[in-house]
């Protein structure tokens, strides 16, 4: 950044010229291929759902059907007449029911090509197809299947799982049926196996396009047992049930190991089963490469093009403000009669015709203003001063009058002679700043001659917190008109008892003057006036802000604590190290 702001203006404003082609170019390649990403995601989201939707309708089909051609089998003739056997108990034609039945066996396989075996375990024995071969190690109540519907009482799909009843251990997925018959039998099941493998081909074939297609359980299991890798690591490390159950949508998208990938899935109707399907992001978007390419190459020419044309048009636009600092460089120089000429009409043109006024009046305002200004300050801080000091001399020489007139000289000796060391003090040498000691010896002599004024009426207390304090510099004649309205005012209906505290705090960077009274005190419109009028009689607080702020500006702060009955207290807050509007510190 700081290499930047070195450069000159015509580079920097070449600078602008890329800077702003090249941002337009990237921001609105930017946004369409934001856009059409987006178009493509949602697309593919819902495409992917459509073929979701039909496989799971498929596969219910295929299901429905399954279970078609067992309601066909248990309401055949062989079936029904080994049920009477089993109602009855008779076990005398067990070989001619398995004999019987071996032919709806082979009817329902060749209907069906994904059966692989059915097998009806009854109190009066086993049937199943003879051309398979029983497992005789592993009784029917020793199995999973048997576990599974003792526990849900139900017609139940078992997911994939190595099949025990038969040998050859091949992987099936059962259904467990209870049978159809007139009168109400127990122990019996009928258990049909379909081939695992198929059932996979037959969910992961319908979908394309880079695609997996599977199927998990209420529980989130798979149904099947996995080989794609990526099933793997999606069923293992994502709660895809969770996702599912969470989301309002039929499709999401998730992240895999750094990757993203969309998700659909659709739920079956006859089992509890959902189908999903995953397909990578990047899978999906990968024509949108051609598009990111063309953006490229598009920013490529227009930061070349931009680069060419630039220096000609910065050339022409920086013309005349070369001639304009050419003038200045003269002004600079105390040329004051160099002028700007142009014969455009542009704002530059326009800044050089006012830089030219500016000229012609300069000379004649630089000198008026700079003594107007200190003439300005100077009279007002003196009126401002001059405005008090008449009544302190009229109220001091009226009490030395009658005292005079009363015989005591005495008296009138120490008031004549508090009297001299206030003018003293208060005209300071010419000087309008003097030091917190004798601004304090000052209001010290003036709060004696007015003791001596008013006997009885007040007394008053003078506290330095830190002894330093007392060689800060501050304006004269500053703390007298405080306490001469704390006498004048706030002890206007006393005879006596008045008590005047005078504090000085040191407040880090920062010190503190308060002024407070016993008096009569003020309400709240009273004290808001004391800030918007000038005083009549005696010292107003309008005036002594105006003194602040000619010496301090804005880095003096006053205020005012009064209640009715309760007494005043003015609080004048002033820096320490910082150089007054007069220019002394």
């Amino acid at each position: 950044m700081s290499y930047f702001r070195k450069q000159s203006f015509r580079s920097k404003l070449k600078t602008a010229f890329l800077a702003v082609i090249l941002l337009s170019v990237l921001m609105t390649g930017g946004l369409s291929y934001s856009i059409s990403a987006a178009v493509l995601e949602k697309n593919a989201l819902q495409l992917t759902q459509d073929n979701v939707v039909k496989s799971a309708q498929i596969i219910d089909e295929k299901l429905n059907k399954l279970m078609l051609i067992m309601m066909t089998f248990m309401i055949s003739q062989p079936f029904h007449d080994m049920m009477r056997d089993v109602v009855t108990g008779d076990t005398g034609r067990y070989y001619t029911h398995l004999n019987d039945l071996d032919n709806v066996f082979s009817q329902a396989r060749i209907a069906e090509p994904l059966i692989h075996s059915i097998y009806v375990s009854t109190p009066i024995g086993e049937f199943y197809p003879s051309s398979m071969n029983r497992n005789r190690l592993t009784e029917f109540k020793d199995t999973l299947l048997y576990e599974r519907i003792e526990q849900e009482k139900k017609n139940t799909w078992v997911e994939g799982h190595e099949d025990m009843l038969f040998s050859g251990k091949e992987r099936v997925i059962s259904l467990i049926l209870e049978p159809i018959f007139d009168t109400a039998v127990r122990g019996v099941y009928i258990i049909v196996n379909i081939r695992e493998d198929g059932f996979r081909k037959l969910v992961s074939g319908d979908t394309g396009g880079g695609a997996r297609s599977f199927l998990l359980n209420a529980a989130g299991s798979p149904v099947y047992s996995m080989k794609d890798p990526l099933v793997l690591q999606a069923v293992e490390g994502r709660d895809l049930t969770g996702m599912i159950s969470s989301s309002r949508d039929l499709s999401n998208t998730f992240k895999l190991g750094g990757e993203s990938y969309l998700l659909n899935y659709a739920h079956l109707g006859i089992a509890d089963w959902t189908m999903i399907t995953i397909q990578s992001k990047a899978g999906v978007l990968k024509d949108m490469i051609y598009v990111k390419w063309l953006l490229v190459v598009v920013a490529l020419v227009a930061f070349t093009v931009t680069m060419m044309v630039s220096g000609a048009f910065t050339r022409y636009l920086l013309r005349p403000l070369q001639g304009l600092m050419k003038v200045m460089k003269r002004v600079e120089s105390n040329d004051l009669t160099a002028r700007f000429e142009s014969g455009g009409g542009d704002e530059l043109a326009q800044v050089g015709m006012r830089f030219n006024q500016m000229l012609e009046q300069i000379v004649v305002l630089i000198g008026e203003v700079t003594q107007a200004q200190t003439n300005k300050r100077s009279a007002e801080i003196k009126a401002l001063s001059a405005q008090m000091d008449p009544h302190f001399l009229y109220n001091t020489l009226n009490t030395i009058y009658w005292k005079l007139n009363l015989k005591q000289v005495k008296q009138s000796q120490s008031m004549v002679m508090s009297l001299s060391r206030l003018f003293q003090l208060g005209l300071n040498k010419g000087q309008e700043i003097t030091t917190l000691s004798k601004e304090l010896e000052h209001v010290r002599m003036y709060l004696e001659l007015q003791c001596s004024c008013y006997e009885g009426l007040f007394r008053y207390e003078i506290y330095v917190e830190d002894e330093a304090l007392v060689t800060l510099p501050i304006p004269r004649i500053l703390l007298q008109p405080l306490v001469e309205n704390s006498i004048l005012h706030g002890f206007r209906n006393r005879e006596s008892g008045g008590i005047i505290e005078l504090e000085v705090f040191d407040e880090g960077a920062r010190w503190c003057i308060k002024v407070s009274d016993n008096g009569t005190g003020m309400d709240e419109e009273a004290v808001r006036a004391l800030f918007r009028r000038e005083s009549e009689k005696g010292y107003a607080v309008s005036n002594l802000i105006r003194r602040l702020q000619l010496y301090y500006g804005d880095s003096a702060a006053l205020r005012v604590d009064s209640d009715p009955g309760r007494g005043t207290a003015v609080s004048i807050s002033l820096p320490k190290r910082e150089e007054h509007q007069d220019g002394r510190s």
